[in-house]
């Protein structure tokens, strides 16, 4: 079974990391603990970092690496001796198979690939007995004029320049850190050389240490061969011809050649300019035959010079599917994986895409080839969640089955759940919740929905819990109704106590002494409020001694104010 087993996760091309030379370079030195990070490449200078801010899983291995950045390298770093073999995705789309076995030295794979978002995920699939590995990866902006294609990207084939000497030539000599190996058949070339300036100002910037050589047929009178088999071999491809004249002509010299390629090109009568990079490619994919790709260089009767070549290129067109899950459903899910924090191996890359990769616990549906997937299932049973259900559960707007089950979930049942139309199954079993369930989601039971609530004992799952609900509040306003009566008793006492018990010629005594008791007489008085009423604390405590749960200040000069404490009942 294939199974996920590394996820990079790699920001735009316009990313300059640290203090990078060269403005969008990313390089990644996979494996290489943090603390280490970043340095520079003794061989070309760049800037080197860790990618352990890129990936989710993945675990670190020593192995001696090759100066040259070589992707993919074993060295038997787990004493197995077991050459692993696995699949590359990019994106959703399975880009090669690396198989390391009898590559002791390792194997590079390089694309030319338009990103379509702000980030590229490249994915290590495992598909056997074996881990799959990755030591390093790069990436390079290149010019939007190069490399053109009507559709797909470019897998590279092969990238070479015609020397005898050995050595590989990327940056600084190659400013977009292109690599150049050494290529010559010395039974069938004749190197020629130059030690002069070459302008190489045209779109692809091909490095002058490049073009300072070139090859040419030993025999002169016959034609220059290049061959070659695409991956796969019934692949169209797409091929980069860099030449430059670096031989000094005599006036009755000329060199003139047809280039020739299957039935389809042939590029009549061409003369390579003194000193300066000319570029010949094929703006149309083309396909081989059944003996491979034949690439002829045939001198023209006009002639005086065998024909030359200094650097190929060569690319097999790759047609990737734009198709990804729906956008919003994507950042949903992976707002839930964060929220919860689920560390699922799975969980990598596009939910749903491809189909036999999509994530675990996951149900989506595919509606057509050009129909973005939508997720329609999601069961996180006994995945250890805890907290309350995340509001962001209802971005994802086409799910008909949301299972929660068997976690430790708190607090309320959230009212969201019931405008979540599509949904068909919610299942709580097994969790904490308390409170009622919303009298809308219970509801919802009528039209169909299936609410699974078992096993969460302080958890009210009926609707006549709600009118309980209501009566919580009448306590408080009953408190409250009681307090004001409260009030109203004791002004009334103090104005009908003093009215029986205080004549008028009190008013005028000493505050501190007692009023002596006039009887039952009865004087007419002005308003309570128009005199000035002063009271022993004595006094307020017989009026008041009845009453409970009171707070007495006493107003030695105009008026008296009781503040009453809440009762506890």
């Amino acid at each position: 079974m294939k199974s996920r087993l590394l996820l990079a996760m790699i920001g735009t091309f316009a990313v300059i990391v640290g203090a990078q030379k060269q403005e969008g370079f990313i390089s990644l030195d996979c494996g290489l603990p943090s603390g280490e990070s970043p340095y520079d490449d003794e061989e070309n200078g760049l800037t080197v970092v860790s990618d352990s801010n890129f990936i989710q899983t993945g675990e670190i291995g020593k192995v001696e690496k090759d100066p040259n950045k070589i992707t993919f390298v074993y060295g038997n770093y787990d004493g197995r001796n077991l050459e692993p073999n696995f699949d590359i995705y990019l994106g959703t789309n399975k880009w090669t198979r690396i198989d390391l076995e009898g590559l002791p030295y390792g194997t590079s794979e390089e694309i030319m690939h338009k990103v379509q978002t702000n980030s590229l995920d490249i994915c290590l699939v495992k598909t056997g007995i074996t881990v799959p590995l990755i030591s390093a990866i790069e990436l390079r902006p290149q010019r939007n004029d190069t490399y053109v294609t009507h559709s797909g990207s470019l897998r590279l084939s092969f990238r070479e320049y015609l020397t005898n000497s050995t050595g590989d030539i990327r940056y600084p000599d190659d400013i977009h850190d292109r690599v150049w190996f050494s290529w010559f058949d010395d039974s069938y070339y004749k190197e020629i050389t130059t030690s002069l300036s070459i302008n190489n100002s045209d779109t692809y910037d091909i490095p002058k240490t490049v073009l300072k050589s070139a090859a040419t047929p030993r025999n002169a009178s016959e034609p220059l061969f290049i061959n070659w088999t695409p991956r796969p071999s019934n692949a169209q491809v797409y091929f980069y011809l860099h030449f430059a004249e670096i031989q000094t002509l005599e006036a009755n010299e000329m060199r003139e050649f047809d280039i020739i390629f299957g039935e389809n090109f042939n590029r009549s009568g061409f003369r390579p300019l003194k000193l300066a990079l000319s570029t010949v490619y094929n703006d149309v994919p083309m396909a081989c035959d059944s003996r491979g790709c034949i690439l002829q260089l045939v001198r023209t009767s006009k002639s005086t010079l065998p024909p030359l070549i200094n650097a190929i290129e060569a690319y097999t067109v790759m047609e990737f599917s734009p198709l990804e899950t729906s956008l919003s459903d994507v950042v949903a899910i992976k707002n839930i994986k964060a929220t919860y924090r689920l560390s699922k191996i799975s969980w990598q890359g596009d939910p749903c895409l491809p189909q036999e990769l999509y994530w675990e616990n996951l149900v989506c549906t595919y509606a057509n080839v050009s129909t973005p997937p939508r997720i329609t299932s999601l069961n996180l049973s006994e995945s250890g969640l805890t907290g309350s259900i995340a509001p962001v559960l209802q971005n994802l707007t086409q799910l008909q089955e949301l299972d929660l089950s068997n976690n430790n979930l708190t607090g309320h049942v959230p009212t969201f759940l019931a405008s979540m139309k599509s949904l068909l199954l919610i299942n709580l079993n097994g969790n904490n919740f308390n409170g009622s369930v919303p009298q809308a989601l219970l509801d919802r039971q009528k039209d169909g929905l299936e609410l699974k609530l078992e096993g969460n004992p302080d958890l009210c799952k009926f609707s006549s819990c709600h009118p309980k609900e209501k009566m919580r509040f009448l306590p408080p306003v009953i408190a409250s109704s009681a307090s004001l009566l409260v009030i109203v008793v004791v002004m009334t006492l103090i104005f009908v106590f003093h009215k029986k018990k205080v004549p008028d010629s009190a008013l005028h005594g000493t505050p501190s002494v007692p009023v002596a008791d006039v009887g039952h007489t009865y004087q007419a008085e002005p308003p309570f409020l128009s005199k000035k009423f002063r009271f022993t604390y004595i006094e307020v405590q017989e009026m008041t001694k009845n009453l409970k749960g009171l707070s007495v200040k006493v107003g030695l000069e105009s008026f008296i104010m009781v503040m009453l404490m809440v009762p506890n009942k």
